[in-house]
């Protein structure tokens, strides 16, 4: 019984140093962040380098992927994009990201579905269709982007939207289904952005 019972304190006394370690960890790291980022992420993405998975996953040059993102497939992912936390980049059915783009927390780009497969008893296979997003795209948060869907350069999908269709390039897109609402114009170094319902906006 005293052998159990001095096994079972050293055995808690492990877990509390091993747990002091690691709020330490968390504590310098979360300082560094918060002073270099004004943030404070969880542990595993505070500790591991977004350039570096993405330098794994064989993505552009100055790509940056969150820790948490899940990615199935290769898709391929230009340079200098940015892909927050909590994103899915489905490439099992052919993904390609062009340069330049911003793939916002949460958003959910599908290239295959299993909604046939499902209904038909397992009697259908699943249905895989390509997407490819330009160059320089805004996908905002939580936005949905589904199979057999091409997105022109410099153009936006809002938050929350779901793409059904094809969205020419310089437009501007939002709801559900999304539907076309503006579209963006560079001048210069600038960009705006002229909804449809302000069509004289400068």
């Amino acid at each position: 019984m005293v052998l159990v019972h001095r096994g079972s304190e050293r055995g808690e006394g492990m877990s509390a140093s091993i747990k002091r370690r690691h709020e330490s960890i968390r504590k310098e790291l979360a300082d560094e962040m918060q002073k270099k980022y004004d943030r404070v992420l969880p542990l595993d993405e505070m500790l591991l380098d977004r350039w570096k998975k993405a330098d794994l996953l064989g993505f552009g040059e100055k790509t940056s992927v969150y820790e948490n993102v899940y990615i199935y497939g290769r898709p391929e992912v230009g340079k200098k994009v940015w892909v927050g936390p909590f994103v899915v980049l489905d490439g099992s059915g052919g993904l390609k990201i062009g340069d330049g783009c911003d793939i916002s927390c949460g958003a959910m780009i599908f290239t295959h579905s299993t909604h046939l497969r499902c209904v038909s008893k397992g009697n259908m296979g699943i249905e895989k269709k390509p997407v490819k997003i330009g160059d320089y795209v805004y996908v905002g948060s939580g936005a949905i982007i589904l199979p057999g869907v091409t997105i022109g350069n410099h153009s936006i999908v809002g938050a929350g939207a779901t793409v059904t269709k094809d969205v020419p390039a310089f437009t501007v897109v939002m709801g559900v289904p999304a539907r076309t609402v503006g579209k963006v114009v560079l001048k210069g170094k600038t960009a705006k952005i002229r909804f449809n319902n302000n069509p004289d906006a400068p």
